[in-house]
């Protein structure tokens, strides 16, 4: 039987920890992906294709771009999946899924630059992926090999679900520049798993686990562990093989069952892992938005995580912030939540409520700063090559200041500049240079000089 533990104040006791809620922001327009940078800020997007970062402590929000050619229905579609690169910043991109036209979405990779703060360049990795008014999903996640996940809906095509060579109802699966990786199920697909109605949530655990959650229709709001090449069975099978009309289906197709399922419909959003010491009841519990339930709910694992211990979901937050849309948990253990209030379905929320990114923390605990130790570059100068002449440089003495002049090969001056370091010793230079070729790079700070040569490939 399932347990239940409901808290709709803001302040959330579990046994002897106590949890308090703080809004960071508001007057949002539907923001739907949260992602967290190794520098301490929350990147985020606006399904109306605004990006921002958001530092959580001293609340500075800075629009970082506008998507240009992203399209809004009067439902749901608009900028749906966004993330960073595992290795941002030194791989300065940043990838979002979204609807361009009615019937049409793409997967975008973004590059940002340092020096200006916007995203100054872009390729399309997924140009023709089908769109609708909703059933768009989507999130983005990446695993250890860097290889991106997009969970992606139905579009309302629910014929072409089962079909790996088209990319609507399923968990699609590329490298980061987009190619179809070797190891992918079905040849030549992007397919990593089929057979999803609205799948929204969409993240890894302990061991490698791939979770994600999606939208039934009237019944049947599923949590699936996603196994490569399976089938997770809609239209044909909603939730578990427990209708005798879906037996057949469940058999031929050899559908994978969910870990839990909701119903009526509660429509989950985002999805998030936790196992951070920082709230000792929530170690390795999964963490679920929802929209039409407006409420948190998290789910303790089997130590295996390929269950939900004793069936058990605690709801909290209940109608106290509306819509939430999604969850993020951040390497020191901090919580945030985004909320969803000024979509369509959203009519019913009080004005107040839109729109908002909440932080949920233990009162008691002593966080970390979240900022990430900056690596120790294998070499002073990285990439090398430089595409675009873009690359870091790795001094580690504890400057903040440095000063270059790139030469080429005869001796002349071809770029000069004085940089403030993004990480204490690392510094960001993106040059003008306009030709392919080698080059010198005569660097000084305040304690160290030298000369390292660079490939710079245009």
């Amino acid at each position: 039987m399932s347990t239940f533990w409901s808290v709709a104040q803001d302040t959330i006791k579990l046994g002897s920890t106590t949890l308090v809620t703080r809004t960071l922001v508001q007057d949002l327009v539907i923001p739907w992906d949260l992602h967290w940078a190794a520098d301490g800020w929350i990147w985020f997007n606006e399904r109306d294709g605004d990006i921002f970062r958001l530092h959580p402590d001293s609340l500075t929000l800075i629009k970082v771009f506008t998507i240009p050619d992203v399209y809004q229905s009067e439902d749901n579609s608009g900028s749906h999946g966004f993330a960073l690169h595992p290795d941002f910043p030194f791989s300065p991109y940043a990838y979002a899924h979204y609807t361009n036209e009615l019937f049409n979405s793409k997967l975008v990779r973004f590059t940002y630059s340092f020096e200006q703060e916007t995203f100054v360049d872009s390729t399309v990795l997924m140009p023709k992926i089908g769109g609708s008014i909703t059933h768009n999903g989507s999130r983005i996640v990446f695993d250890e090999n860097n290889l991106l996940y997009l969970s992606i809906g139905d579009a309302y095509e629910t014929e072409n679900t089962y079909d790996v060579d088209d990319e609507n109802g399923k968990i699609l699966r590329c490298t980061d520049s987009g190619e179809i990786p070797e190891d992918n199920p079905f040849p030549n697909s992007y397919t990593y798993s089929l057979g999803h109605r609205n799948p929204q949530g969409l993240v890894f655990g302990k061991n490698s686990l791939l979770y994600s959650s999606e939208h039934g229709d009237a019944t049947d709001d599923e949590l699936n562990l996603i196994e490569k090449g399976r089938n997770y069975g809609w239209p044909l099978v909603e939730g578990f093989c427990d209708n005798p009309s879906e037996q057949q289906s469940c058999d031929s197709m050899n559908v994978h069952e969910p870990m839990m399922v909701w119903t009526p419909t509660y429509a989950p959003g985002g999805l998030a892992y936790f196992n951070h010491p920082s709230i000792p009841e929530w170690k390795n519990c999964l963490m679920q938005t929802f929209l039409k339930r407006r409420m948190l709910t998290v789910m303790p694992l089997t130590d295996d995580g390929l269950a939900i211990k004793d069936n058990q979901r605690w709801e909290y937050l209940t109608d106290r912030f509306g819509r939430l849309r999604d969850v993020l948990v951040t390497p020191n253990g901090r919580i945030f939540i985004a909320t969803s209030n000024q979509e369509t379905n959203g009519q019913w929320v009080t004005p107040d409520n839109y729109d908002k990114i909440i932080e949920i923390k233990n009162i008691d605990y002593e966080y970390a700063s979240g900022v990430a130790e900056p690596p120790v570059l294998a070499s002073r100068i990285f990439p090398n090559p430089a595409e675009s002449g873009r690359f870091w440089m790795s001094i580690p003495t504890g400057d903040t200041e440095l000063e270059i002049r790139i030469t080429d090969i005869k001796g002349n001056l071809v770029y000069i500049e004085t940089l403030t370091s993004y990480y204490p010793g690392l510094w960001h230079i993106e040059t003008n240079i306009a030709q392919d070729g080698i080059y010198i790079v005569n660097y000084a700070t305040n304690s160290a000089n030298g000369a390292e040569k660079i490939v710079i490939v245009k």
